[in-house]
């Protein structure tokens, strides 16, 4: 199995980052560099979620903002798609991850305490498992086609008899591949047994935990306005994980519900704005 290397743009990056004083303007430059990403990082920027109090005009208005960390957080996650560049995945895929990514922050931020920044590598990668599927494994964008409505439990014990492999593993694989960190890692692995986790039948670091309720309440937010979500959406199924995250966070339902009721109201207003420009 072929797991794509990090993009040339992020290990500049990296390096510029590791710079006692990193030059903004040069890692400015880079991310302009590459139009579809910054086009892409200037909405993600600027989604509901982020909850910036202007709209970012550009990078260096991004940084001023949010920061020079959590900035290279967003780019580190929204230059996945560059390394798929060949991948099958329609835009509408990518597009669902980064909302996942930002309404990850977002809960992160409200409830946990946690590194918002990680919350949002999770939510950005944690189906990034299926490109590297789609590359390596001959039929199974059919078969994503045929089983994507499964829990991610029963999807993983199908891809795993048809392929040998699933793609919550490979997922995981290139997140270690990248130096993501475990929490990171350990959270895209799990998601075929959260239920087990978060219930107390699985023992897990208690961040790992956290971070998978956080995805979970994320993909239930996403699932209300994005009507492509072909994953988890056994309805029983993900109720009963929403249930158990919202427990396990200690959130009550109507809290949630008026959280969850604001975050769509303003995405759909500002797909209304992107509309009429």
């Amino acid at each position: 199995m072929i797991i794509p290397p990090q993009p040339n743009i992020l290990l500049s990056i990296q390096k510029l980052m590791g710079q006692e004083e990193p030059d903004i303007g040069a890692i400015s430059t880079l991310v302009k560099e590459d139009i579809a990403l910054y086009t892409l990082f200037l909405s993600a920027a600027n989604s509901p979620w982020m909850g910036l109090s202007q709209p970012a005009t550009s990078i260096e208005h991004a940084i001023m903002l949010m920061g020079l960390d959590r900035i290279y957080s967003m780019v580190q996650g929204i230059a996945i798609r560059s390394a798929f560049s060949d991948c099958p995945l329609q835009d509408t895929f990518w597009n669902a991850a980064i909302d996942v990514a930002g309404v990850c922050s977002d809960l992160a931020h409200r409830f946990s305490g946690l590194d918002r920044d990680i919350a949002y590598s999770i939510g950005m990668l944690h189906n990034a498992g299926m490109a590297i599927m789609m590359n390596n494994q001959p039929g199974f964008d059919t078969f994503i086609q045929d089983h994507g409505f499964l829990s991610c439990a029963k999807l993983c014990s199908n891809e795993r008899n048809e392929f040998g492999t699933d793609h919550y593993l490979q997922g995981a694989l290139m997140a270690k591949q990248w130096n993501l960190g475990e929490e990171v890692v350990f959270s895209i692995r799990c998601q075929p047994i959260a239920q087990k986790i978060l219930t107390g039948e699985k023992k897990m670091d208690e961040n790992v935990c956290t971070y998978l309720s956080i995805l979970l309440l994320a993909k239930n937010v996403s699932a209300e306005f994005r009507k492509y979500w072909a994953i988890d959406t056994d309805t029983d199924e993900a109720n009963y994980e929403t249930e158990i995250a919202l427990n396990y966070m200690h959130i009550n339902h109507g809290e949630f519900d008026e959280l969850k009721e604001d975050l769509l109201d303003a995405f759909a207003t500002k797909k209304e704005k992107e509309k009429s420009h």
